[in-house]
């Protein structure tokens, strides 16, 4: 081996430059699996953390809504008894006019209240007539007769309230009420 030779070879490398690609090939190679492996476990790891996200909002957001929910029931139902007491001013007695004035500021202020708590998705039912419906309806009473294809509110004892979300409704209190029933 000439001295040139020597040179150009660095010691303990063999000449043959075939065999220096295939393990550089090889080594990237082993790499890029190594990426492509890490990289699929990321993705993987993201798309769980993404979809624990999105649950974890739909929860809080689920609990926000039972939480105002709640709340709203909690105040309103304090509320409820005065407001009945003021729908019986004037109610059932010969108002005078030197009363008039009165039960009409009474009235405004009810109409007020009744707009607030509409305002708060807060409804008054007062089903006279309509069908009965138990999930909103208490029947005290109950009377039979040909005239009814279907039990039917006959007699508001005492009015409903209740919360509207979207479609759904829930009751504050349930409308006391008398129906008639289609006869057996």
């Amino acid at each position: 081996m000439s001295q040139e030779e020597a040179v150009a070879t660095p010691a303990g490398e063999n000449s043959d430059d075939s065999q220096k690609p295939e393990s550089v090939e090889e080594t990237l190679r082993k790499e890029l699996d190594v990426a492509k492996k890490e990289i699929e476990s990321l993705k993987d790891s993201w798309t769980r953390e993404r979809a624990e996200f999105q649950n974890y909002k739909r929860r809080s957001a689920q609990e926000f809504s039972n939480i105002k929910r709640e709340a709203v029931k909690s105040l309103v139902a304090e509320f409820l008894n005065p407001i009945d007491n003021l729908d019986r001013v004037g109610s059932g007695v010969n108002v005078t006019e030197e009363l008039k004035p009165f039960v009409d500021g009474v009235t405004m202020i009810l109409k007020e209240f009744y707009s607030v708590l509409e305002r708060s998705n807060v409804f008054r039912q007062y089903p006279q007539g309509e069908s009965f419906d138990p999930t909103l309806m208490e029947a005290l009473s109950s009377e039979e007769g040909d005239q009814y294809k279907e039990e039917t509110v006959i007699e508001v004892y005492q009015a409903g309230f209740y919360i509207k979300e979207n479609e759904d409704k829930f009751s504050l209190r349930p409308a006391r009420v008398r129906i008639g029933k289609p006869k057996a």
